[in-house]
């Protein structure tokens, strides 16, 4: 009977992408990554795993369009992470990547749902390791991880190179009266600008809680800037991030993040990329460094080899350094 709901199941997902390949307007897409090597974390303990994500992101999605006539079009984009090591969803809500229908057209673009946030977008777009677990940009302070729920967003048109984004995430619930803590919900807007081979971005927000929250005893307020120019023998990155921490009886002042790096062709296949971060705050100090080859076997299927080494000083637990070794292979479909 198992071994029937198994064939039961793959026959209605075999259906749904044979569906999806039919139309044209939906497409089943996405990334498969996972990596074997020596996992390293300061004040913690070395472990040989797999893990998923090891250069790039996993997940799957589908995404479609219909034209409505007069210029307009109905969109929709449904992404899903993976933990290819394990097989389950990497995130509590199973579309945690995107989940959201909009409307496009000449003015531009107005998404309603769950989408990554422009801050994850751009760490991702201007550093040379994007969504890798080995990119030094993964000790910014948080805010480049997440999906803001309950969301709306827009997305300008193409301004001669400049296109400027908004979220706002909402609230669910009201505060109850009397608490001593902020409002929930999040807004940020970012301007990103690409005029040949320089790409500048921008994006600002003030975040309080994206997850539905009706309210949050803690408030952030931050900045990232990004930019990126490709030379042709290497793609240099460059990224200066502050984030100010507080609530209502503490400011806990601000952590500063920069990264630079470069990813550089050795062979028309493969390339090597380089990036080295840091991230200060009042009582604590990260820096990483981060080597990694990536060998394209085809247009989709690729390996790689990393390293990098994460060194860290806190005010109560001393300092403190790890390495990371991996080796793994990708897949995009």
């Amino acid at each position: 009977m198992f071994a029937k709901k198994n064939l039961i199941a793959v026959a209605a997902l075999a259906t749904l992408a044979v569906s999806a390949q039919a139309q044209s307007s939906v497409t089943l897409y996405g990334n498969v990554d996972v990596a074997v090597g020596r996992f390293g974390a300061p004040f913690g303990e070395s472990v040989t795993a797999v893990e998923s994500s090891g250069l790039t992101e996993s997940f799957f999605g589908l995404k479609g369009q219909e034209d409505l006539g007069g210029g307009l079009k109905a969109v929709f984009k449904l992404e899903a992470p993976i933990a290819v090591d394990t097989g389950a969803a990497s995130t509590t809500n199973f579309f945690g990547k995107n989940a959201y229908v909009g409307v496009a057209g000449a003015f531009g673009a107005v998404n309603v749902g769950r989408q990554e946030s422009l801050f994850k977008q751009e760490a991702i777009a201007f550093n040379p390791l994007g969504a890798s677990k080995l990119s030094p940009t993964a000790l910014a302070f948080g805010l480049q991880n997440d999906s803001w729920s309950n969301t709306v967003g827009y997305v300008s048109p193409n301004l001669g190179g400049l296109t400027i984004s908004a979220q706002h995430s909402f609230k669910e619930a009201t505060k109850p009266a009397g608490a001593d803590s902020y409002n929930g919900g999040a807004t940020a807007v970012a301007a990103n600008y690409t005029v040949g081979a320089l790409g500048l971005s921008a994006v600002y927000g003030d975040v309080r809680s994206t997850q539905n929250e009706a309210f949050s005893d803690e408030r952030a307020r931050a900045f990232l800037v990004g930019a990126s120019y490709d030379f042709g023998v290497a793609k240099a990155f460059a990224q200066y991030g502050q984030v100010k921490f507080e609530d209502k009886a503490t400011d806990f002042g601000k952590d500063k993040f920069f990264q630079i790096g470069a990813i550089v062709p050795v062979t028309a296949a493969g390339s090597v990329h380089v990036s080295y971060g840091q991230n200060k705050g009042d009582d604590f100090k990260d820096q990483a460094f981060t080597l990694a080859y990536n060998h394209n076997l085809s247009k989709r299927t690729g390996v790689y080899a990393g390293f990098e080494r994460v060194k860290s000083k806190d005010d109560v637990l001393g300092s403190d350094s790890a390495n990371t070794f991996v080796v793994g292979a990708r897949h995009a479909f």
